[in-house]
């Protein structure tokens, strides 16, 4: 066994080559992992603000630049579901997308 340590502010999916991802969140602290066999995959769980540059047009015909300025954080609990489904770099995948569309359908 080696320990592990998981810092403040994040969360650890474990990573197990015979069963895969666990669906158990593990939180801060030291944890003992086998070698070899588990991988801890950190993700970070504080609030982080992003900046998304956004073109869009109004109802005018009209171009709007506007930047977006948001803060997101994962959901503790859906850790391993997103680390499955999209991966570590979620928020490079997920955000830009969302915001536009948001964005898109307010500007008038």
């Amino acid at each position: 066994l080696f320990p592990s340590a998981v810092d403040a502010g994040h969360r650890a999916v474990i990573f197990d080559r015979f069963r895969g991802v666990q669906d158990v969140v593990v939180g801060e602290g030291t944890h003992f992992l086998i070698p070899w066999v588990q991988k801890p995959i950190i993700f970070d769980c504080r609030s982080r603000p992003r900046n998304i540059p956004v073109i869009t047009g109004s109802k005018d015909l009209q171009n709007v630049n506007i930047t977006l300025r948001i803060l997101f954080r994962p959901v503790t609990a859906q850790l391993p579901r997103i680390f499955t489904s999209i991966g570590e770099d979620y928020d490079e995948r997920v955000l830009p997308s969302i915001t536009t569309e948001i964005l898109k359908s307010v500007v008038v």
